[in-house]
């Protein structure tokens, strides 16, 4: 064990060295994170009937709201049971209520919460409730500002940074703009795993892996201390850029623990793919484009999965491919808060990954 340590040690001031890769690591999910939640915060939003309403609110700002975001259709007022009924037949992929006291939250400046009733939970809604949110989120400021006679009419609104939640009935609450950072960063994290590729073949190329192996060092020594120094690098990297993002747009981070956990899983798991692809290839060019297309497949496929109601004349077995994938697993582990059995699904395909991988590795290195 000291012995990989060692070895991790080494490899990991070796990455260290690259300092264009550290930056391209940080900014290309960062610049995409910041330009997504801009693009979601400040674009239009026209819907279809993919949603439907139950306006349960006495006062104005329900109805505003669904105004200014272009909706005119699914709208109920205070009919629950209609709106339910259009979830349960599949014509809409949810349901948002408005409560009583919507509208008088708001004019005291507090948070009015959104209960979201799905059938199935998936990302499909997010990009929705980021708008929703920011809508509400205008006229808590409208309000307060106007309230503390700091303006006097909605053209002098400053900068108020206030948040409400959309609550999924039946789930823990999160911030929509956490799931999303945390979407493109594992996203990020699994397309990184051509660039791993590229680097282990280079290594091979200019034999530091076959001078490594005619040590004393032992084949899985060298892969487990050359995953373990990618692996610190990964994970340090994706929570900075997680850290920077919550401070640049101000999500709440429900749980540190969990999100840590999921990136370590990506990391491991995109670090074993590598290996296993790079055994079975050989070719740089090849692993590289395998790389790309499994991350984009597993990001789709996943999609589908966890919201299959919503494409339902996909047969089945295409709807649930998905859940073969570990994208659908640390998404549905951030989403809903908890590990088990998500985090053992994800280590069972890294460790079967990495034992294919490290098979016979002395004859894959020293083969030219």
């Amino acid at each position: 064990m000291v012995k990989i340590l060692r070895l991790t040690y080494i490899n990991f001031k070796l990455s260290l060295k690259d300092f264009g890769n550290i930056l391209s690591m940080i900014i290309a999910p960062l610049a995409m994170i910041l330009v997504l939640n801009f693009i979601i915060n400040k674009g239009g939003y026209a819907t279809d009937t993919s949603y439907a309403f139950n306006i349960k609110d006495e006062g104005i700002y329900g109805e505003e709201i669904l105004q200014a975001m272009n909706i005119g259709d699914n709208i109920f007022y205070d009919e629950e049971d209609k709106a339910l009924e259009l979830l349960h037949v599949n014509e809409v992929v949810a349901v948002y209520e408005l409560e009583e006291d919507f509208t008088d939250k708001i004019k005291k400046g507090e948070k009015p919460s959104v209960r979201a009733f799905k059938r199935e939970e998936g990302n499909t809604t997010l990009a929705f409730e980021l708008q929703l949110e920011e809508e509400i989120n205008d006229r808590i400021k409208r309000e307060v500002l106007i309230k503390e006679g700091i303006i006097d009419n909605i053209d002098d609104l400053g900068t108020y940074d206030a948040k409400t939640e959309v609550i999924v009935s039946g789930s823990n609450k999160l911030d929509s703009q956490f799931m999303l950072a945390m979407f493109l960063v594992i996203y990020f994290i699994i397309l990184s795993s051509s660039v791993i590729g590229e680097k282990m073949i280079s290594m091979k190329k200019q034999n530091i892996l076959s001078r490594a192996m005619s040590t004393a060092n032992r084949g899985y020594e060298i892969m487990a201390s050359l995953c373990l120094s990618i692996l610190a690098q990964h994970v340090i990297l994706n929570i900075a850029v997680v850290i920077i993002s919550k401070f640049i747009i101000g999500f709440t981070i429900p749980s540190y623990f969990i999100m840590m956990v999921n990136i370590v899983l990506a990391s491991l798991f995109s670090i074993t793919f590598t290996m296993f692809t790079t055994r079975i290839f050989e070719n740089q060019g090849v692993v590289s484009f395998v790389s790309v297309i499994f991350s984009v497949a597993n990001v789709f496929l996943s999609i589908i999965a966890s919201s299959s109601n919503s494409f339902s004349k996909l047969p089945y077995i295409v709807r649930n491919l998905g859940k073969f994938t570990p994208f659908y697993w640390l998404m549905d582990s951030i989403e809903n808060l908890k590990l088990f059995p998500n985090a053992i699904v994800v280590l069972l395909m890294i460790l079967a990954l990495f034992s294919a991988g490290n098979y016979k590795l002395k004859n894959f290195i020293n083969r030219i």
